[in-house]
């Protein structure tokens, strides 16, 4: 009987370690950002991998429409 309810509480202390690890994982994942952003019509490009730092491209301008970032020259 005691080692029955003992092998029930080592399952579930396994199975919450296993959740929590997961858990851990996933919230600490590094999120990856994106090269091109369109920012307010914008045209914005990532200046370096390790940071999220961007710049603004001049004479250009974007749109994001339907999932698509459509960029155009500005005259």
């Amino acid at each position: 009987m005691v080692s029955k309810i003992l092998s029930y509480i080592v399952a579930l202390i396994i199975l919450l370690l296993l959740i929590g690890i997961g858990l851990q994982y996933y919230i600490f994942k590094p999120i990856k950002s994106k090269e091109l952003i369109c920012h307010k019509n914008k045209l914005l490009h990532k200046i370096d991998d390790d940071e999220s730092v961007y710049v603004k491209i001049k004479g250009i301008s974007c749109e994001f429409e339907k999932g698509m970032l459509i960029i155009e020259e500005q005259s």
